[in-house]
């Protein structure tokens, strides 16, 4: 199914099974989807502006280069999926299973993973600044050059965390390199 550059705010989606289709360049403002499986489904430069997904399965989808600022995510399941680039600005995801994605190169600014699994997933690149991990667990997950300034991990579990040239003030919480102790190391990080 084609529902390409359409505007669709406000619409509720229930139910729906969808694979191997496209709202790419779509706009949906507002728009519910409450227990629907999607399946290769192309959702990239759509605006989805304080969508909702709630009790979904998405499985290969593609938010490349969508605006997801306020989304939520509650209780789903998120697979194979791509968001690089993706503007997602305080978008939550609550009670969620997030496996094999791609959030690199993200604008996720004061976003909120709350009692989330997040597992060999990649914020490479991404700027996560002032966002929440909470209640979380963080496996085999690639931070490597994210900004990950100000961002709280309360009651968040690591496992091999790669975070080659990350930003984050502070020692970091899963045993990652420790900040530095001199001016000279300091500016050889590149901080702004």
């Amino acid at each position: 199914m084609n529902y390409e550059d359409l505007d669709l705010s406000f619409r509720e989606f229930e139910s729906l099974i969808l694979q191997k289709g496209s709202f790419r360049a779509s706009t949906l403002t507002c728009a519910r989807f409450t227990k629907c499986t999607l399946i290769d489904v192309d959702l990239s430069e759509a605006f989805l502006g304080e969508v909702v997904f709630q009790d979904c399965l998405l499985d290969k989808c593609i938010f490349n280069y969508a605006n997801l600022q306020r989304a939520k995510f509650i209780r789903c399941s998120l697979t194979n999926s791509s968001f690089s680039r993706a503007f997602m600005g305080q978008a939550s995801f609550m009670g969620c299973f997030i496996e094999k994605c791609d959030l690199s190169v993200c604008q996720i600014p004061d976003g909120e993973f709350i009692n989330t699994q997040i597992l060999s997933s990649s914020f490479e690149n991404s700027y996560v600044r002032s966002s929440t991990f909470e209640n979380t667990l963080l496996k085999d997950v690639d931070v490597s050059y994210a900004d990950l300034r100000k961002v709280s991990f309360r009651n968040t579990t690591f496992d091999n965390i790669k975070d080659e040239g990350s930003i984050f003030y502070g020692k970091k919480p899963w045993g990652g390199e420790n900040p530095p102790s001199s001016w000279n190391e300091f500016e050889s990080y590149g901080f702004d």
